[in-house]
């Protein structure tokens, strides 16, 4: 990393130090960036040079750190010798682990991708997640499997933080994630892969509803 970036990322993550307590108190605002700056005492024009596209921006910045910081943690673990199923279950317990921290922050910022503007791509950082995971775990497909376990994942890891978020059962969190992984193990056909999605992916207006 060049020192010129190095330095406005070290300034980003000033910032988010700050805006997880108010967020996880306040929720993600208009008022958000003036908080942060009466607390860091960090002109306001500088966190919007920083962020220039606002709270779509924060976001944007605090998902990927928490996708760096999983591959960072992941790094510590042995995934080698695991099956391939056994290592995705491990690659998203960590990231719980990772969330569990400053859960309060997390499912603001979780919420706040529902309610968020246009200029946001819900669908891009979701698949930047799951194609993450893929990642660690050593996925090297390239055929079509590439796209399909990709989608499989994708309606499993939202079923599951989506629990996390609503739920405070670390063992029901896990029953319900080794239930889908192992219904996708026994599924032989991607027509039945497909079939299953409409079962995988959570009610996203209920859970709207309970978190406001």
């Amino acid at each position: 990393m060049k020192k010129a970036n190095k330095i406005l990322y070290n300034r980003r993550l000033k910032i988010l130090k700050y805006a997880k307590t108010i967020i996880a108190d306040h929720g993600l605002t208009s008022n958000t960036f003036k908080k942060i700056s009466y607390e860091s005492k960090i002109e306001i024009n500088e966190i919007e040079l920083l962020f220039p596209e606002g709270r779509s921006d924060l976001i944007q910045f605090i998902l990927d750190e928490l996708n760096k910081n999983l591959e960072e943690y992941c790094k510590k673990i042995d995934l080698i010798r695991l099956p391939v199923h056994k290592r995705i279950r491990k690659i998203l317990l960590s990231k719980i682990y990772i969330m569990d921290k400053e859960k309060k922050f997390y499912k603001k910022i979780f919420l706040s991708l529902l309610l968020t503007n246009k200029k946001f791509s819900i669908p891009s950082n979701l698949y930047k997640s799951i194609d993450q995971i893929w990642f660690i775990s050593g996925d090297t497909s390239v055929d079509f499997n590439f796209y399909s376990k990709r989608i499989i994942l994708a309606a499993i890891y939202s079923r599951v933080i989506l629990f996390f978020f609503n739920n405070d059962n670390q063992k029901g969190l896990e029953d319900l994630l080794d239930k889908n992984l192992k219904r996708v193990t026994k599924i032989p056909e991607l027509k039945s892969k497909l079939n299953i999605i409409k079962d995988y992916f959570p009610n996203i207006i209920k859970y709207v509803k309970n978190s406001i």
